[in-house]
C-alpha cells in the first residue's frame, strides 16, 4: 500500500485517509482519499509467453472474431501463483460483461456472455498446450 500511496503522491496528489476539509480543498488542487484495510495479497503476474498462456490465448481467440484482451496481471484469489513443490501458474479467463457490477448491487451477466462463456470454457478445457 505504501508503494501505491507514494506513487499517487508523485503524481502531485495530496493523499489523506478521510474526507478532506474545506481548508484542504482550498489548499490542494489534487486530493486523493486512500482507505486501507488489513488482509489481502499482492497481485500476481503470469507471463503471456508461457506455453500454457499461449495455448489459452489460441483457444479463446478461436471462439471469437473480436481480438481478445490479454492481461497478465490480476489481483484475484484465483490468479495467485503458488510456489513450492506443487508450484503452478494460474490464469483467469473471465466471461462476464465489462459493466456487470461484479460483487456489488445489481450484479448481472448478459445471457449472450453466458452462452459465449460456455463455448470459451469448452475451448480452454480441450486445448492442447505444447510443453
Amino acid at each position: 500500500m505504501q508503494k501505491l500511496i507514494d506513487h499517487i503522491r508523485k503524481q502531485g496528489f495530496y493523499v489523506i485517509d478521510r474526507d478532506p476539509t474545506d481548508d484542504e480543498r482550498k489548499q490542494h488542487p489534487l486530493i486523493a482519499k486512500v482507505s486501507t484495510r488489513s488482509g489481502g495479497y499482492n497481485a500476481e503476474r503470469t507471463r503471456m509467453d508461457l506455453p500454457i498462456a499461449v495455448a489459452a490465448v489460441i483457444a479463446v481467440q478461436a471462439t471469437s472474431t473480436q481480438p481478445i484482451v490479454r492481461l497478465p496481471t490480476a489481483g484475484q484469489p484465483a490468479a495467485v501463483n503458488h510456489h513450492g513443490p506443487l508450484a503452478h501458474r494460474a490464469m483467469t479467463v473471465p466471461i462476464a460483461n465489462y459493466d456487470n457490477n461484479q460483487h456489488a448491487e445489481n450484479e448481472n451477466l448478459r445471457l449472450q456472455n453466458l452462452w459465449d462463456g460456455i463455448e470459451t470454457m469448452a475451448a480452454v478445457m480441450t486445448m492442447k498446450p505444447k510443453f
